[in-house]
């Protein structure tokens, strides 16, 4: 027996709407679980710059105003000058990090153009070039 008419278009019309409903369900749980997955697990955003200039056997080193954090205490950051790709001083904090409080670091070698970097939270940032 065929159907025709409108009881035949909105059988085959609901069966089919049911399953697209549900294909969109679980695509939009996907976004959200993998936006959740995202924001959770970003690490900190930091942002270290400042000035170097040799003064000795030292570099000193002065965080910018707009340094983020404001503040990294010692233990958590550590230091390296680059003369070119080579590595010629490195070591770890030895004081706090702060907004334009300056910092010596002990690199007798360094010269005008090498390369100061901070290590903090597992990432080296490209903190200053020596002036």
């Amino acid at each position: 027996m065929r159907r025709e008419g409108a009881y035949a278009s909105l059988t085959g019309v609901r069966a089919q709407g049911a399953t697209e409903y549900l294909l969109i369900l679980v695509v939009a749980l996907i976004i959200v679980a993998t936006a959740v997955f995202y924001l959770t697990t970003t690490p900190p955003s930091a942002m270290i710059t400042g000035t170097a200039e040799k003064s000795g056997d030292n570099v000193v080193f002065t965080p910018s105003s707009s340094m983020t954090p404001s503040t990294i205490p010692a233990a958590d950051w550590s230091w390296a000058v680059y003369h070119y790709a080579t590595k010629i001083a490195s070591g770890s904090g030895t004081e706090d990090l702060k907004r334009g409080v300056t910092v010596s670091l002990p690199a007798a070698d360094a010269t005008s153009g090498d390369k100061v970097k901070i290590k903090y939270s597992d990432t080296w940032y490209d903190a200053a070039t020596v002036a």
